[in-house]
């Protein structure tokens, strides 16, 4: 299925693809007998040669039930009228470019060994505000940062934006003082500020606001040629919820997608900590 090319990661790095290349790429690999049809069940499913596996049928599979097609999704009554919590964002993935920050921090800190394929430094994950972020500098000087905050999502309103804003403001002090010893001599461009970082992948929902006890289940359906839906139960400090979301790939600064999907709370944004 496309949508799990459109951004994947590969011994560290990561890559994206648009709708039309996968299908070109796919039909290609089709064509030299690399890959094959599986079954069509809404979007295409496809495998390696000589590797099969059936289409899932409606039931438990793995403690989850997986319903492909979205007339099937339109069925189950209790999760369209399913009650909304506050939206939130999680798994929020961010990238900017700072020119030699590679060669910096390869220099400065023998102790931050890169990847022995890819040349990325991956550093210490950082736990701040309730968030566990991710921080990669790419041989390219590219910069990565992954917010993984599932169990505690940030919440679409004020605090829930400022909350973020003031854990990726600690990410900007720790790359700084990880390039404070670049010499003079570098062309050393300075860390952006994280309003300017462009947000490449951002889920985007809510969760059942009262307990799920029933089964587990999964639904999952392409929605565009750049999203996907999932409907899930999560399981969140021993509660499980239903989880409702988008995967989405604004590839646009983080000011820009905050406005475009949450205009009424920026107008009320109050400034960061270090606008303070």
């Amino acid at each position: 299925m496309f949508s799990r090319f459109l951004d994947f990661e590969v011994n560290g790095k990561r890559y994206s693809m648009k709708h039309g290349t996968y299908r070109n790429k796919i039909s290609q690999y089709v064509r030299n007998g690399y890959a094959q049809l599986e079954y069509y069940s809404g979007p295409a499913f496809y495998s390696l040669k000589g590797v099969s596996f059936t289409k899932p049928k409606p039931g438990m599979t793995n403690n989850h039930t997986v319903v492909p097609q979205l007339s099937s999704v339109s069925s189950v009554s209790f999760i369209d009228n399913l009650p909304a919590d506050i939206h939130a964002l999680h798994d929020i993935r961010f990238r900017f470019k700072v020119d030699n920050i590679w060669t910096t921090i390869a220099n400065s800190h023998p102790e931050l060994e890169p990847n022995a394929k890819s040349k990325d430094i991956s550093l210490e994950p950082l736990h701040t505000h309730d968030l566990t972020i991710k921080t990669t500098i790419h041989h390219t000087d590219t910069v990565s940062v992954m917010v993984a905050c599932s169990q505690t999502p940030v919440a679409a309103d004020l605090k829930g934006l400022v909350r973020l804003s003031n854990a990726l403001t600690r990410v900007e002090e720790r790359l700084l003082q990880y390039i404070e010893c670049a010499p003079p001599s570098l062309s050393l461009s300075s860390i952006p500020d994280h309003d300017s970082w462009i947000v490449t992948m951002w889920h985007f929902g809510y969760d059942s606001p009262s307990e799920y006890t029933g089964d587990e289940f999964e639904v999952a359906w392409e929605y565009g040629e750049n999203e996907l839906m999932r409907i899930y139960t999560k399981d969140l400090n021993g509660i499980t919820k239903i989880r409702r979301e988008r995967q989405e790939y604004p590839n646009k600064r983080f000011d820009e997608a905050i406005d475009e999907k949450l205009p009424t709370v920026t107008k009320m944004r109050a400034p960061s900590a270090k606008d303070a």
